[in-house]
């Protein structure tokens, strides 16, 4: 008797963190209205644009927004009609990305104990779509082959205190070791570091397998009570204290691999950030928005909002 071959990807999800505030690009982003729910460079908000990039990876229903409460009913205009309303994962109060993840993956576990996830960011601007796929795809396999959190590092095209960066160690086929996290550093730093081509910057984008993560945490961060999580959520978050991934598990472990990224990235948390990758005019004046109007005099080098 013949039977259905399983789908090759059945075992892979896609979380997208979705509760931060972007009070960067204010006033346009505010906190109740962040950055994630604008149409930043696409008629299409970010976190859109983030699960139209997931759809292409893994089915619908292998995909799951991590938020809190303040966003509950916002996202749902963002979100496809038929989004499964079990896999939008409410906390009860932030408390920064290492606990929303591993509250994620206790939850994919319950149902897929062999579920390996990619978490990303839902407000980032992605292009060369077909790149990222593929990306994407080698990071659950080297995720799953090496027991390893896979992440994506950018290649710095300048000096940037905004974001954390990384140094690379020895490469491994198409894949670095790390030698350390620089978590912000200040101007200075960076520019001593700048001109250093084992320099990346972090995408914030994690791939690891559920079974990966909770090894992990176990041993950095055992505070992190998997029976309370799972018996009493609002008491394990008030105990919990406030880390991100990077300053509780990656800058501990040696089990943390780096893939270079073959697709354009920008976090677009910053407006000239936005104006390098509008279309300009002969002034560089680039329109944030095409129904945008102005009159420039003796201007150049603007965004116009």
């Amino acid at each position: 008797m013949e039977t259905t071959p399983k789908p090759k990807f059945s075992q892979n999800f896609i979380a997208i963190l979705c509760g931060g505030s972007g009070p960067r690009l204010w006033p346009l982003s505010t906190a109740s209205n962040p950055k994630q729910f604008l149409p930043v460079l696409s008629p299409d908000s970010l976190l859109t644009q983030t699960i139209n990039r997931a759809l292409k990876i893994v089915p619908l229903d292998h995909i799951y927004i991590v938020t809190n409460r303040n966003y509950q009913q916002t996202i749902k205009i963002h979100l496809p009609v038929n989004f499964p309303s079990q896999n939008i994962i409410l906390e009860p109060q932030k408390k920064n990305t290492l606990m929303a993840m591993l509250y994620t993956s206790l939850i994919i576990e319950k149902k897929h104990p062999q579920a390996t996830i990619s978490f990303f960011p839902s407000d980032p601007f992605i292009k060369n779509q077909k790149n990222f796929i593929t990306d994407i795809k080698k990071s659950f396999n080297l995720a799953k082959s090496t027991n390893s959190i896979v992440i994506f590092g950018i290649k710095p095209t300048s000096p940037n205190p905004s974001y954390g960066h990384i140094q690379i160690k020895d490469k491994q086929t198409d894949f670095f070791t790390i030698k350390k996290f620089i978590e912000k550093p200040d101007l200075k730093t960076i520019k001593k570091i700048s001109q250093n081509n084992t320099i990346f910057w972090n995408s914030g984008i994690y791939t690891f397998t559920v079974k990966t993560l909770i090894n992990l945490v176990e041993k950095h961060q055992p505070q992190y009570s998997l029976n309370l999580i799972d018996k009493n959520l609002t008491q394990a978050y008030k105990k919990c204290p406030s880390l991100s991934i990077d300053v509780g598990i990656s800058q501990k472990t040696n089990r943390i691999l780096l893939i270079p990224a073959s697709f354009l990235w920008s976090d677009v948390g910053q407006w000239h950030s936005i104006h390098k990758l509008l279309p300009k005019n002969t002034d560089l004046i680039s329109k944030f928005s095409n129904n945008s109007l102005f009159l420039s005099v003796d201007s150049k080098n603007c965004l116009v909002s």
